[in-house]
């Protein structure tokens, strides 16, 4: 999963940073030990109950030797994957041998018991910064190794004095590993919901979280509802503007689309330019996906209104077409090793495209197909109207779909105006199905101020005069995309 393998990339230059912090601090303590340690085996200075002996030298050597390869292996980056083990069991090697070896170290009563402990939990202490469960294992391991050879060899099968200290280590231990594997599921989760949040709602993905819910590579068969909008004549628009100010104009644009996407519970798979291209139902399926994206669409269209006022303001008004389509599509993350995304393939995806593209031949706002208004037709009081446009095939295809308009409106008066051109439209539709042309024509001159009825006046005239063939099914071929 691209996910993990990015957190891992993280953790592994961040263990590198600590590691070579680490690699100074114990270069640091190394040299200082050994110069003082130096100093006061010629007498010149006095800092232990006992004089170093050449015993303590030669330790101190060993761990200035040990600290300034590391060091070296660090500040170069001549490390390899697995150098923490070596640097871990080199490091407990080395505070064993001072424990067992060094005669600075005091061991009157039970104070070697005690500098065992306080090392071993020293040592664990600092591997917690490798943010490595495996490494936390390990140096927990050595730890509990370290206690017990101290006691093996100051007190041998007399293990009563070092019971308590045992048992607080191993608690010690547990606290740590929990503390990384907590740590690494926290980033793991951050860096998740920062991916999500390009995409998700905010309120979404608390959800997910709080179901446990996680977006798995691959990809998965899923019914979802794809909405696509566009800025008519946009290339047109933009020849107009600087290059600023048509960033300036696709920023509030897209922020103010983004805004009522997320309201709905939309999943936005990605940004086309000016087009937006939004799913309902991935990665949570609900049964008012559909309902909720025609919602968006006229949100978005409404919306549209206030933005050419306030933000563009030119007497060629920006207009949006908004295609919907409901089917099962493959969603999931899906790319390539370097490269993934949260996103939706399969035929049905172009299919959306293409009816968003056929607002512009109808010339109206919002067009859904056949498998989205039966989604919608279960639910009751509806805040918008449908209409069926055509019988249409796509170009690409070779099967027929029926189109469906949103009719929505602001007030009452709207509702009635567009309630009568429906009911006016879909008689002479249906006349036009059967092959009644002039019958069609005695509904659709009443119509004013819609674009669609006026497309079927034009083949309504046309096909009086030149009359299709009898296995005629009232399909028209869709020629541009």
């Amino acid at each position: 999963m691209k996910t993990s393998r990015l957190l891992d990339d993280i953790i592994s230059e961040r263990e590198y940073k600590n590691e070579r912090i680490l690699s100074i601090v114990r270069l640091t303590l190394s040299s200082t030990a050994s110069f003082l340690d130096f100093l006061a085996y010629f007498q010149w200075i006095e800092y232990t109950i006992t004089v170093p002996t050449f015993t303590t030298l030669f330790l101190d050597s060993v761990f200035f030797g040990f600290s300034l390869l590391t060091w070296i292996l660090f500040h170069y980056r001549l490390h390899f994957k697995y150098i923490k083990f070596l640097t871990i069991t080199l490091d407990y090697s080395i505070i064993l041998l001072f424990l067992v070896l060094d005669p600075t170290v005091p061991r009157e009563g039970g104070s070697i018991y005690w500098s065992g402990f306080v090392a071993s939990i020293f040592l664990y202490s600092l591997n917690l910064l490798r943010y490595s469960k495996v490494g936390t294992i390990y140096s927990g391991f050595l730890s509990i190794v370290i206690l017990l050879l101290v006691g093996f060899v100051f007190n041998p099968g007399n293990f009563s004095e070092i019971l308590p200290m045992f048992i607080n280590l191993l608690m010690i231990l547990l606290i740590g590993y929990l503390i990384t594997t907590t740590n690494r599921k926290m980033m793991e989760e951050a860096n998740a919901k920062q991916m999500m949040e390009r995409y998700l709602p905010p309120q979404l993905i608390n959800e997910l979280y709080r179901d446990n819910a996680s977006l798995l590579p691959g990809g998965v068969d899923q019914e979802v509802t794809i909405l696509f909008s566009d800025i008519r004549s946009f290339t047109g628009i933009s020849e107009s503007l600087s290059a600023k100010e048509v960033v300036s104009l696709l920023n509030q644009y897209l922020s103010l689309m983004t805004e009522i996407i997320f309201r709905n519970n939309g999943t936005i798979d990605k940004f086309i330019g000016d087009a937006i291209m939004t799913i309902f139902g991935a990665p949570k399926r609900e049964d008012d996906d559909a309902l909720r994206a025609i919602h968006t669409a006229i949100e978005m269209q409404i919306a549209m209104h206030g933005f050419n006022e306030s933000v563009y303001k030119n007497e060629t008004k920006l207009k949006i077409g908004i295609g919907i389509h409901t089917g099962e599509v493959v969603v999931g993350n899906i790319g390539s090793d370097k490269r993934v995304d949260y996103t939706v393939i399969g035929d049905n995806v172009n299919l959306s495209s293409r009816i968003e593209g056929m607002t512009k031949y109808y010339n109206c706002p919002i067009l859904i197909s056949e498998a989205t208004y039966q989604k919608i037709s279960k639910h009751e009081d509806l805040r918008f109207l449908i209409r069926e446009v055509d019988r249409v095939v796509v170009k690409g295809k070779s099967k027929p779909i029926r189109i469906y308009e949103v009719m929505f409106f602001q007030n009452s008066d709207e509702k009635e105006k567009k309630l009568r051109i429906r009911t006016n439209y879909e008689l002479a539709l249906n006349f036009y199905y059967e092959m009644k042309f002039e019958k069609a024509l005695e509904f659709l001159p009443v119509l004013k101020d819609d674009p669609v009825s006026e497309i079927l006046i034009q083949r309504c005239k046309n096909y009086t005069i030149n009359r299709p063939a009898e296995n005629w099914e009232g399909v028209f071929y869709m020629d541009q995309k």
